[in-house]
């Protein structure tokens, strides 16, 4: 399975919900890199970030837009992360989402809406 690099963005919303971004980078260091400088520009910005993480995954999203992202439409995934794998799964709403879980960094779950579609999975291209 070929895995890429996701920089995975968690942002609290101002009705309490988690928002999600996706950035594709072509490596660790560069995750790690462009991570530190979004975190300082987010914040800075009044952003509550929860959270930013450089993780391994083989699925891509649409690019970010800020242009477009207050007036974009919403989508709901359940995001797992089990050994720094990040897998995203659609599901119809945040309420058919089980309830957030970590069990350590290892292993974490997730309930999200985000502004990116999920485009494909490189591994079953």
């Amino acid at each position: 399975m070929a895995l890429g690099h996701i920089m995975l963005i968690l942002t609290l919303l101002a009705d309490g919900q988690l928002s999600a971004a996706f950035v594709s980078t072509a490596d660790q260091a560069e995750c790690e890199a462009r991570a530190t400088a979004i975190e300082t520009i987010l914040k800075s910005g009044g952003a509550n970030v929860q959270q930013i993480q450089c993780l391994r995954g083989s699925q891509q999203f649409a690019r970010f837009s800020h242009a477009t992202a207050s007036a974009a439409p919403r989508h709901a995934y359940e995001l797992t992360v089990h050994d720094g794998v990040l897998t995203a799964q659609p599901v119809a709403t945040l309420k058919d989402c089980p309830p957030a879980r970590a069990d350590g960094t290892a292993n974490q779950r997730y309930c999200v809406s985000s502004t990116q579609t999920l485009l494909s999975d490189i591994t079953k291209q």
